[in-house]
């Protein structure tokens, strides 16, 4: 018999404009395209047409880490009224960056050399 207590392990719940919606972990491949996609948006020297494309990507890979569709029901609900900006998103990518905090602050071991004299 499996244990209940934590049937969402790879879920966390991130407010967004006062309601927690639920996501899981985006992957490395994700990760790296959003950066890409982010920063083709986000310089002017890039065409218009494929900054608009660069902009929808981003949404998309957001959107693909919500679980709900009542979620992403009312993402799309505020969005449509001009209520939600990007950046209300971020969480959706940093509500992970805590598993990765823990595992970089465990003590290291080191171990040191011992002096020897030279004469």
């Amino acid at each position: 018999m499996t244990n209940p207590e934590d049937p969402d392990k790879g879920t966390r719940d991130v407010p967004v404009k006062g309601r927690d919606i639920t996501v899981k972990q985006l992957n490395d491949a994700q990760l790296l395209l959003l950066g890409r996609e982010a920063r083709l948006a986000s310089k002017e020297s890039t065409d218009g047409a494929r900054r608009l494309d660069a902009v929808g990507r981003v949404f998309d890979l957001l959107e693909s880490v919500v679980i709900g569709q009542d979620d992403r029901d009312y993402l799309m609900d505020i969005t449509v009224k001009g209520d939600l900006k990007l950046k209300d998103l971020m969480g959706f990518i940093t509500a992970f960056s805590d598993e990765e905090e823990d595992q970089e602050q465990k003590p290291r071991i080191r171990r040191g050399r011992y002096a020897t004299k030279t004469q």
